[in-house]
């Protein structure tokens, strides 16, 4: 298979722009037409990223878990932990952020997510410690 780098870095700087002077919507469109032609890490994240700045969590999640799957920095788990929070997700994104912490120590995001989903990952641990005695 053959890929066309040209326009998917094409896309992928336009999406990038968009993103940085806060056009989430350009954003989105540019980055998705960049992964239609080459699925980079970068492209996946800065799209879940353009995704969460607009609330659609839901929607980052994929390209976000693709990010940090494709490459081991610990930005991707960082936005993904992040995301998982907003959907009320909180144990899963405390296991997210403790990976995001793992490849990027004291990632601010990563920390804060921590942080606010402690309590509720303390509480499923307990659970599930309690479980497994029965």
């Amino acid at each position: 298979m053959t890929t066309d780098l040209d326009p998917a870095r094409q896309a992928y700087e336009i999406g990038r722009s968009a993103l940085r002077e806060q056009r989430f919507e350009q954003a989105v469109a540019s980055l998705s037409e960049s992964c239609r032609y080459w699925p980079h890490f970068k492209s996946l994240e800065l799209l879940g990223e353009a995704l969460a700045s607009l609330g659609r969590h839901v929607e980052a999640v994929v390209p976000l878990a693709a990010a940090a799957t494709l490459n081991k920095q610990g930005r991707a788990p960082a936005l993904l932990s992040k995301s998982l929070l907003a959907l009320g997700e909180s144990v899963h994104a405390h296991e997210i952020a403790l990976l995001a912490l793992e490849r990027a120590p004291g990632n601010r995001a990563a920390t804060e997510v921590l942080a606010a989903t402690k309590a509720a990952y303390e509480s499923w641990r307990g659970l599930g410690q309690s479980a497994k005695q029965a």
